[in-house]
């Protein structure tokens, strides 16, 4: 059985869904069974990072354990030091204890030891606890996820034909689909862990302004205007914003960091393994219905 604690969240529930249409024997993991999604024909419990008891019974029966837990959108306890700073390595510990053989962590390209964001701090720890846990593991590192930004950015396109811009606009992303972080994900959760770690980044590097006239084109929309967001006012407001909104401040150091570092990986080695991976072009073709219905 493979267990993926985070399975109905954005990433998570793509991972459930192509193990399961896979016929493999699959439990998907959430805080809240009750108000998460059905996913047919799949085992859904509770399971709370916090909580190392409720981990040691989600966990039972596992022969790999998928992580997508994640705390850049949550506050307090459910933010980076909560989840990523106890959490994660509480549970790296109960499948240590259960004798997985392969633990799958889903981390960030972004994620080092030196990141300004402690986010990515946080994540970078999360690996290297991993790395030195005697565990059979995977570690997968997927930039900016094409389903959060999409979802993002055509929100003010939709209802006030302004794009979204951090910072110039002008740095290159190399944007994921996060069906394709979950094929991977998948395809390893179901062999050995071979103490692996690859970065996943799309075929393509796009600044965000091309991001932008993108899906306009593909919902038929122009684009009238900008709210555009220096990156000193991002790093500025930042620190100012984070006593009433931390998720908030937090999104602000992410976004000075999309402009300012460098965001292309190259990812052909890992395609050339597991197949090739979606344009955004090719992804706004499937998406395009709930890009719009999610605005």
């Amino acid at each position: 059985m493979i267990v993926v604690f985070g399975g109905t969240g954005r990433v998570g529930r793509q991972i459930v869904e192509q193990l399961h249409q896979e016929g493999k024997v699959v439990r998907a993991v959430t805080r809240d069974p009750v108000s998460a999604p059905a996913i047919q024909g799949v085992e859904v419990v509770a399971g709370d990072v916090h909580d190392r008891r409720t981990l040691v019974r989600a966990a039972t029966g596992a022969e790999a354990i998928v992580c997508t837990v994640q705390g850049g959108d949550g506050r307090q306890s459910n933010g980076p030091r909560g989840i990523e700073g106890a959490g994660l390595p509480s549970l790296i510990g109960v499948a240590r204890d259960t004798a997985v053989k392969n633990f799958v962590y889903i981390s960030s390209a972004s994620a080092r030891a030196d990141s300004p964001v402690e986010f990515f701090r946080l994540k970078f720890e999360v690996e290297r606890i991993l790395r030195t846990s005697g565990l059979p593991y995977s570690i997968l590192r997927p930039t900016h996820l094409m389903d959060t930004w999409v979802e993002l950015l055509a929100e003010s396109i939709i209802r006030k034909e302004k794009a979204t811009v951090f910072g110039s606009g002008a740095n290159p992303v190399s944007w994921v689909a996060g069906k394709d972080v979950a094929r991977v994900a998948a395809a390893l959760a179901t062999r050995p862990g071979e103490g692996w770690s690859a970065d996943l980044g799309g075929p393509e590097a796009l600044p965000l302004t091309k991001v932008n006239e993108l899906i306009a084109a593909s919902l038929g929309l122009q684009i009238k205007g900008e709210n555009r967001m220096p990156v000193g006012m991002l790093r500025a407001m930042s620190p100012l914003t984070r006593p009433f909104n931390e998720v908030l401040a937090r999104r602000m150091q992410m976004g000075a960091l999309l402009d300012t570092d460098p965001q292309i990986v190259d990812s052909s080695a890992v395609w050339a393994r597991f197949g090739d991976p979606l344009s955004l072009s090719a992804w706004l073709e499937v998406n395009r219905a709930s890009s719009r219905e999610g605005a």
